[in-house]
């Protein structure tokens, strides 16, 4: 049964609202897309810097001016790593050289497969100009290969899905602040033919459009949802407009995780239970301070 008219909620607050940090930060980065999104940039962060870095990707862009003269050296450890490529074990090589100025250099070099044994000749090859920079002949100089770095495509889809709610998300939160208080009647629901996924549970999801006066103007706001209690709960349901562009709107209830509207008609505080989505955001930020911080 529908409430009477005198218990449904309205927000009395005037704009512009003051929405404290918390709030808008839930508001703008909750959705399950942008989480989603924020996990696959926090996973490709953690690989960026331990494995994309390293890999053979960053030699490609080497001053191609290098001097590079090659010379006997000798291998002086052989040791495998854990890296596995084509189903052989990725072996790293510490090798030294001395190229004539009084001092002997060291390097390190891998290979698929063992190559060398330690105390066997190799040559180097070095940067006559500074030979600290040198690797054995055949072999490269990152324990992982250049299609180590197909899997940043993980992160670039991470960035994307971030972005891709953030321009409806920072709607909702103008609205919150700076939008008018009405309420609009139910006209049409009408199902869109698409789904969502709970878990095990798949829900049609149906569009529904209101009516609402403004200034003697009808206009029409309209939503879509999974959960149509949540829109037909209410004989006229909450809707916010910007009454400079009142088709700029959204019908309140259709939103999940708006703050909740008060009996004093006042936005309430966002519950703290939803500091969690902010883990995600917070932990690839981390990440990245330490590894460049560490560099």
């Amino acid at each position: 049964m529908n409430p009477p008219a005198e218990n449904q909620r309205i927000l009395r607050e005037l704009p512009p609202r003051r929405l404290d940090w918390y709030t808008q930060a839930v508001l703008l980065i909750g959705d399950r897309v942008s989480q989603v999104g924020w996990a696959l940039l926090a996973i490709g962060s953690v690989f960026f810097w331990t494995t994309s870095v390293n890999s053979e990707v960053r030699y490609w862009f080497q001053d191609k001016t290098v001097h590079w003269q090659d010379k006997q050296g000798v291998i002086l450890e052989a040791d495998s790593t854990s890296t596995v490529e084509n189903g052989l074990r990725v072996w790293r090589y510490h090798h030294s050289v001395a190229p004539g100025d009084g001092y002997r250099y060291r390097g390190t070099s891998f290979s698929v497969g063992k190559k060398f044994d330690a105390g066997q000749l190799a040559f180097i090859r070095y940067n006559a100009d500074d030979p600290r920079t040198n690797f054995a002949v055949g072999l490269r100089r990152s324990e992982h290969n250049w299609r180590a770095n197909l899997l940043l495509l993980l992160p670039l889809l991470g960035f994307v899905l971030v972005l891709l709610p953030l321009r409806g998300n920072w709607r909702v939160l103008r609205l919150l602040k700076i939008g008018d208080f009405t309420r609009g009647k139910m006209f049409a629901k009408t199902p869109t033919g698409e789904v969502e996924r709970f878990g095990v549970h798949v829900l049609p999801v149906f569009r529904f459009e209101f009516r609402f006066e403004h200034n003697g103007v009808v206009y029409h706001a309209t939503c879509r949802t999974p959960h149509p209690a949540l829109v037909e709960d209410e004989e006229t349901e909450s809707i916010l407009y910007d009454r400079y562009k009142p088709s700029f709107n959204l019908v309140y209830d259709s939103v999940a995780h708006l703050p909740k509207i008060t009996t004093a008609g006042k936005l309430a505080p966002m519950p703290w239970e939803r500091a969690g989505v902010l883990f995600l955001p917070m932990f690839f930020l981390a990440v990245n301070l330490i590894y460049l911080l560490m560099r």
